[in-house]
């Protein structure tokens, strides 16, 4: 039996719960929440002790290995903690908003060894490894992706550029580290973006949209676009194609397809729902928890905060209006 503890249990985290539970194998000892009836009410649900300050829990408790569910402003601080109580965890993305607090946390995890997983559930969808496979021996040329998206509904936080990053930041991040995935590491970006569709909205200063331009290490060229467009009547569009001489390959939340001299391939991720989907990331980690095996595991700190260094070098580029070389952490 491994036992786990959980900072922040709102939200994504809910999700990871719902696998949690079902495994074998595995208590949640410990839950921790700013909001006290929030974390009162996760912790009778689940038999585990409640905390409002994640601290007092590291203290007061022993467990295998944690998960840090939070918004991005507030991660880093926590994350060193675990790594320098040498305590695995598993952390949503993005990791941060600034990459000097990773390097600590990086410099921790490496000095013991430690087991880390972040949530980059796309890297684990059927039609991914569908596509990673086909591509195995091709040579890529091109790169393009988009999240055309809806603003969260009630989350405050993340229309505030100091709080989320930003769209590409926090949300198109996924086919970000998708295209570092299936194309390889990023050099250089170039980005623009625009601002003032919603004015209305109170203390709302990220870009509505941004294109992003992307040069890779192999030579292949990409831009990724984002839109904070769907609402009730406009549907969002999200996925990456990655495309070669002769073929192309189509990766999206559900579905994909690959197109090449032979024909045509649809592709579809088994998953039943979004649930089944983040599970995957799930078992990787406990699996690594329990064996110390981490070949199950497609995305570690350090690989997302590579992640993280392309959509920064991004919001840097759009501010500028310059070229940026990507910071490395691989």
């Amino acid at each position: 039996m491994i036992s786990i503890g959980l900072i922040g249990v709102g939200g994504i985290c809910q999700v990871h719960l719902k696998n949690l539970v079902k495994m074998s194998g595995v208590q949640i000892a410990a839950v921790c929440d700013i909001d006290p009836h929030r974390a009162q009410e996760v912790g009778k649900q689940l038999d585990a002790t409640p905390y409002t300050r994640y601290r007092n829990m590291l203290r007061r408790e022993h467990f295998d290995a944690c998960y840090v569910c939070l918004t991005p402003s507030v991660h880093g601080t926590i994350e060193y903690e675990l790594a320098e109580a040498q305590i695995p965890f598993f952390v949503e993305k993005p990791v941060h908003l600034k990459l000097e607090f990773c390097e600590g946390v990086l410099n921790e995890v490496d000095k013991h060894n430690l087991i880390t997983a972040v949530g980059y559930h796309w890297r684990y969808m059927d039609t991914t490894k569908a596509v990673k496979a086909f591509i195995a021996k091709r040579r890529i040329t091109a790169v393009d992706g988009g999240w055309q998206g809806a603003i969260p509904e009630h989350a405050l936080w993340w229309p505030q550029m100091k709080l989320s990053g930003g769209q590409l930041v926090e949300q198109a991040t996924h086919i970000v580290d998708l295209a570092r995935y299936l194309a390889g590491d990023i050099d250089t970006v170039f980005a623009s973006g625009t601002k003032g569709a919603f004015a209305d909205i109170d203390k709302y200063d990220i870009y509505d949209a941004s294109l992003t331009n992307l040069q890779f290490d192999s030579g292949a060229v990409g831009v990724i676009s984002t839109g904070c467009v769907a609402s009730g009547t406009v549907p969002s569009r999200v996925g990456l194609t990655v495309s070669g001489r002769g073929w192309q390959a189509d990766v999206k939340q559900r579905d994909g397809q690959i197109i090449h001299e032979r024909g045509k391939r649809k592709l579809k991720d088994n998953a039943k729902d979004f649930i089944e989907q983040i599970g995957r990331g799930d078992a990787a980690f406990i699996h690594a928890v329990k064996t110390g095996k981490t070949d199950r595991i497609r995305s570690t700190y350090r690989d997302a905060t590579q992640t993280l260094a392309v959509t920064l070098a991004a919001n840097e580029s759009m501010r500028t209006g310059e070229p940026v070389t990507v910071e490395r952490f691989m």
